[in-house]
């Protein structure tokens, strides 16, 4: 699985159903704010998401940057894995989902 950052606003790789993506934009401190998340449905279940995510945070760690986790599925993965909680620009305490994303 290749997953492509194309045009420093997403992560994407082609899966069954179509283009899975992780989207996102500067915030302060150049961090990166990851606001989006989309797996079509016929690939879900597949860990896809995550491996966007993971990628993600490879990138952002290469660039010496914090995440912002805005993308409710991005926030859930931090709840899940605290230990690494050292990525996140502020406390996930201090950081809340948007919706319908």
């Amino acid at each position: 699985m290749k997953i492509e950052n194309i045009l420093n606003e997403k992560f994407t790789v082609q899966v069954t159903g179509g283009e899975a993506r992780l989207k996102y934009r500067r915030g302060p401190e150049n961090s990166l704010d990851l606001y989006s998340t989309q797996v079509p449905p016929e690939a879900r279940g597949q860990n896809i998401a995550e491996k966007l995510v993971l990628e993600a945070l490879q990138f952002a760690k290469d660039e010496g940057v914090k995440v912002i986790p805005t993308c409710p599925y991005v926030h859930r993965w931090f709840e899940k894995h605290p230990e690494e909680a050292w990525r996140l620009l502020k406390p996930l305490s201090e950081t809340s989902p948007t919706h319908g994303s």
